[in-house]
């Protein structure tokens, strides 16, 4: 089972620092291919954009964007702050929202959820021992992929799947599914 981690990423030192200008922070290998993070400056001029060092990240396959996140932040505590309050991006050119949901002891309050424009939603949650990434279509929930001793099972997920879960791994957000007490 192929696992979902960076096979490259940029020293610490530069994965921690404001993007300047568009570079290649990270490359994930999946059985679709290898996905490229490029990380560049936000597009908001704001006060709070600049102030909390807003940026676009984009994940590449081959030549396409396949997710875009506008207003992410820096990784780590940046980045989760922008998560509790709310992202904006594509996925395969279909808009999204995209929000977590509390740091509770229950695991079914604890999730990542995405918001498709067009109906679908993607959300990752936790189920007992393992993690869980849930297709919401229609009112049909259907689980699509789900760890094993883990790492997340990628065979079988589209491109757009796939990126979310490369975005959610490298960028750490999967501690949002972490139980509060492991922080102790």
């Amino acid at each position: 089972m192929p696992s979902i981690t960076p096979t490259w990423r940029t020293p610490r030192r530069t994965w921690l620092a404001p993007a300047h200008t568009r570079a290649r922070h990270a490359e994930i290998a999946t059985p679709l291919g290898t996905y490229t993070l490029f990380r560049e400056p936000g597009r908001r001029l704001t006060a709070t954009a600049k102030a909390e060092a807003w940026e676009r990240w984009q994940f590449v396959l081959g030549e396409e964007t396949v997710l875009a996140v506008d207003d992410a932040a820096l990784p780590g505590y940046g980045l989760q702050r922008r998560m509790r309050r709310g992202l904006r991006g594509t996925l395969d050119d279909v808009p999204f929202t995209a929000q977590t949901r509390g740091r509770s002891l229950l695991a079914r309050r604890r999730g990542i959820h995405f918001a498709l424009d067009d109906g679908r939603t993607l959300s990752f949650t936790v189920h007992r021992l393992h993690r869980r990434l849930v297709r919401g279509t229609a009112g049909v929930n259907e689980v699509i992929s789900r760890t094993r001793g883990g790492g997340w099972e990628a065979a079988g997920l589209d491109r757009g799947a796939t990126a979310l879960l490369c975005f959610v791994t490298v960028a750490g957000l999967d501690r949002f599914l972490d139980p509060p007490l492991w922080d102790l």
